[in-house]
């Protein structure tokens, strides 16, 4: 972790890897997203959390989301925290001229959110003079 370089923005920061280690449940991805406080978590820190919970076993994703969102609420105290556990492949589209379908399905996905009390996303701002071009 290291200070939080704008502690009076609200900015959403999103870290994603894949994970192993849940009984059964093949592939796994871990996208993690969070307004931060007071510190940042370095990308690599997560990646040694990540390696770390893949020597456990987990008896499915909402396990093993549950206890990243409990460990990042508890070491980044952010201000507000999504965690998301996919099973196999995220939605997205093939290449173009792909013989494939247009696109994967996701047939098991865990979202577990937090947010710190009494806070609340602010109003998204109106778009600025480049949006219309």
């Amino acid at each position: 972790m290291q200070a939080n370089p704008a502690e009076r923005v609200d900015y959403r920061v999103i870290l994603s890897r894949p994970v192993s280690g849940c009984d059964g449940a093949g592939a796994l991805h871990m996208t993690l997203e969070y307004v931060p406080d007071r510190v940042i978590l370095v990308p690599d820190s997560l990646t040694r959390y990540v390696a770390g919970l893949e020597h456990l076993s987990w008896p499915g994703p909402e396990a093993l989301g549950v206890a990243i969102l409990d460990d990042i609420n508890n070491e980044v105290v952010p201000r507000w925290l999504r965690v998301t556990v996919v099973v196999g492949q995220e939605a997205q589209p093939h290449a173009p001229g792909s013989d494939a379908a247009p696109w994967h399905t996701v047939s098991h996905a865990v979202i577990l959110e937090d947010r710190q009390p009494h806070w609340t996303a602010p109003a998204p701002a109106p778009p600025g003079p480049l949006a219309a071009r």
